[in-house]
């Protein structure tokens, strides 16, 4: 059975907000929701508890991926780069790299060495190296044609950029490219091959803070739930932050609790009991 939270939160400091992570967290081993976590996320939402999306996906699989479950309406994605509105399907705030720290990252991370291959994310589309190809065609995010050919210009917004070396992965390229970045953006891992770069101080955290501040929920009154590094600042500024039992060691480090793993739907377990105890 998934821990209960303390007193502090179902009596006191009753849960206004849920933000969870999808993959490896919200979503089961395939990569999609299940019935258990379906009914779980509706009666949540049934009982007034306001339930959005925290995930490092963009909107593009972000939207198709939580339809099944009707009620989430608000998804901070990229990392907190933006935030997309679901019924109306708009995203309603981008927060971008800035431009001139996109051209010096580029530059400065082929210098380290000209292996490393790039990926973006821009209001005008999507684009990648083409040593990023095999990532990129197998990355649902994406797709398999770019839309956006050349690399972000000053005039792009650019949200995210994805930084790939083809012996290095994870907290390891983490890891060396931190002490080497020229501007401090924010650096992280989610398990995937690459690591995925957004812009100074930005990171789901942020992004929830600022619907927090727009719909007066006190950040206490919120818990967040994730399971790998870039989940780490959410984790932490939440009143009460769950890592999954599948989750890095960071994250569990980050964390008030450690549930079970998405493969036992372990969210849904968590909600049904906080449900039940109120």
């Amino acid at each position: 059975m998934a821990q209960l939270p303390d007193n502090s939160m179902t009596g006191e400091r009753p849960v206004r907000l849920i933000a969870s992570d999808l993959d490896g967290t919200l979503f089961g081993p395939e990569h999609s929701l299940t019935q258990r976590t379906i009914a779980a996320v509706q009666a949540a939402v049934s009982a007034g508890i306001h339930v959005i999306a925290a995930t490092g996906r963009s909107s593009t699989s972000t939207v198709p991926r939580l339809a099944p479950v009707e009620v989430i309406d608000t998804a901070v994605c990229s990392n907190g780069s933006l935030i997309h509105d679901l019924p109306t399907g708009t995203t309603t705030d981008r927060f971008p790299i800035n431009p001139e720290m996109v051209k010096r990252l580029f530059a400065c991370v082929s210098k380290i060495d000209e292996r490393f291959a790039f990926c973006w994310e821009t209001d005008r589309g999507n684009g990648w190296d083409d040593a990023f190809n095999d990532i990129a065609f197998a990355h649902e995010d994406l797709g398999e044609e770019r839309s956006l050919e050349r690399r972000p210009t000053l005039s792009d917004r650019t949200t995210k950029i994805m930084v790939h070396h083809p012996e290095i992965e994870n907290e390891e390229l983490r890891d060396l490219l931190l002490p080497r970045m020229v501007d401090p953006l924010t650096v992280s891992t989610s398990g995937v091959q690459f690591v995925e770069i957004t812009g100074v101080g930005i990171n789901k955290a942020t992004a929830v803070a600022e619907l927090c501040s727009r719909w007066g929920i006190d950040q206490r009154n919120v818990v967040a739930l994730g399971d790998n590094h870039n989940d780490v600042a959410l984790l932490e500024w939440a009143g009460l932050g769950i890592a999954m039992g599948n989750g890095s060691r960071l994250a569990c480090s980050a964390a008030d609790i450690v549930i079970g793993t998405n493969v036992d739907d372990s969210v849904a377990q968590w909600i049904e009991a906080l449900l039940s105890s109120s």
